[in-house]
């Protein structure tokens, strides 16, 4: 059906464990590896798709994160955009010489200028070659999934249920003068271009105290402020150094929007990870805390959805699925969307809080016994089969 040799190409990091579970997938379901380009050499400008692509080839984008190096080309490549919208930004030569930093945050929105610009890079490396290749994901759909921003405008133009957005924060004093407009009291707080809750912040006040749950850890020395992912859940109270957190997070832009308190489940609250796949809504991962940040990579449980939906009810089961296909139509050029989705307390209308281009590393979670990349896999060859792929 899908021809002896479906050839597939993948540009990320070959040692990722995203690009050898792909390459596992391949094998399990008989195909021949795919060619990889790496994005250090892309970046450099060592490799260049047309090197790999051929007629019938399918591209898949992957995550460029977990590599310094890679990291300190992004943000290279994206110094003269940072400088030119008055970001913080470092130059070509300063963003080549920074020292690894383990979880330190490095200048997020230069970094994710650069890597707009290594995906326009990609889309016009094919634009003028006439092989019929596909992307999984179009490049442009994976700028759009990285800004949550963006992301959040387009849901609501979509009329997609999310929670309600206090639109631009500039500073925290912007904030707390929001917050007081609107009478909420409980907001979450996003990195625009963040991924694994990195600059999250849930935060709450009653105009007397503060409290700011967060993955940030705040390192000040010698007068300068730097901001750490850590997989360790923090508490901050003290009012200075919660405006400092968000008056940095604020100069490289955030999503904040009104924190909708979590259903939960023994004792723990939850929400769900759930992969699209060509317009359908695949795998579903629970996934439980006992803070407000429920992403995996922070030690937090994750279950089958069995018991959830025996207590939801298979009505409004199938509403929150609805939800998740309804986020993922926004992006139909794409194959795959990781929808992270609420249930609210009392199990109301689920809401979408973020459209994930790489939210589909969910090892061990199986739809008709495959994995998300096998489907994946199946899916992109059957729709090259029907033409509805250019």
């Amino acid at each position: 059906m899908y021809g002896k040799h479906p050839h597939f190409v993948i540009v990320g990091n070959p040692e990722n464990r995203r690009v050898t579970l792909f390459q596992s997938a391949l094998e399990e379901l008989g195909f021949p590896p795919a060619d990889v380009i790496a994005y250090i050499d892309l970046l450099n400008g060592r490799s260049h798709l047309q090197q790999v692509v051929r007629p019938g080839s399918t591209i898949r984008i992957e995550s460029p994160g977990r590599d310094f190096e890679v990291e300190k080309l992004l943000l290279r490549l994206g110094a003269d955009a940072a400088e030119a919208e008055d970001s913080p930004w470092i130059s070509r030569d300063a963003a080549m010489q920074l020292k690894f930093d383990r979880g330190r945050i490095f200048y997020p929105r230069q970094w994710y200028l650069g890597f707009c610009a290594a995906l326009n890079a990609l889309q016009s490396q094919l634009a003028d070659y006439s092989s019929s290749h596909q992307f999984m994901n179009q490049p442009s759909d994976i700028a759009v999934m990285f800004d949550k921003v963006q992301c959040h405008a387009l849901f609501t133009r979509d009329r997609v249920p999310i929670p309600k957005s206090l639109g631009a924060i500039e500073s925290f004093d912007d904030l707390m003068a929001r917050m007081q407009a609107i009478n909420q009291w409980r907001v979450f707080i996003k990195l625009a271009h963040g991924s694994s809750a990195s600059g999250v912040v849930a935060f709450t006040t009653n105009g007397a105290r503060f409290q700011a749950i967060t993955t940030v850890e705040l390192v000040v020395a010698d007068g300068e402020v730097k901001l750490y992912n850590s997989r360790r859940i923090r508490r901050y109270h003290d009012l200075h150094d919660i405006a400092t957190i968000v008056d940095t997070l604020c100069r490289d832009r955030v999503q904040v929007e009104v924190w909708v308190p979590k259903a939960s489940m023994g004792n723990r609250v939850f929400d769900l990870r759930v992969v699209a796949i060509a317009g359908q809504a695949k795998h579903v991962v629970v996934r439980s805390s006992n803070s407000p940040m429920t992403n995996l990579h922070l030690k937090n449980e994750r279950s089958e959805p069995t018991a959830l939906i025996a207590k939801m009810g298979g009505k409004a089961w199938e509403n929150a699925i609805d939800t998740c296909e309804q986020a993922a139509r926004i992006f139909p050029n794409s194959l795959y969307t990781g929808i992270d989705l609420l249930i609210p307390v009392g199990f109301k209308q689920p809401l979408v809080l973020e459209a994930n281009a790489f939210g589909d590393l969910l090892p061990g979670s199986t739809h008709n016994g495959l994995d998300t990349y096998s489907t994946e896999i199946i899916a992109a060859l059957a729709q090259r089969e029907s033409q509805k792929w250019e």
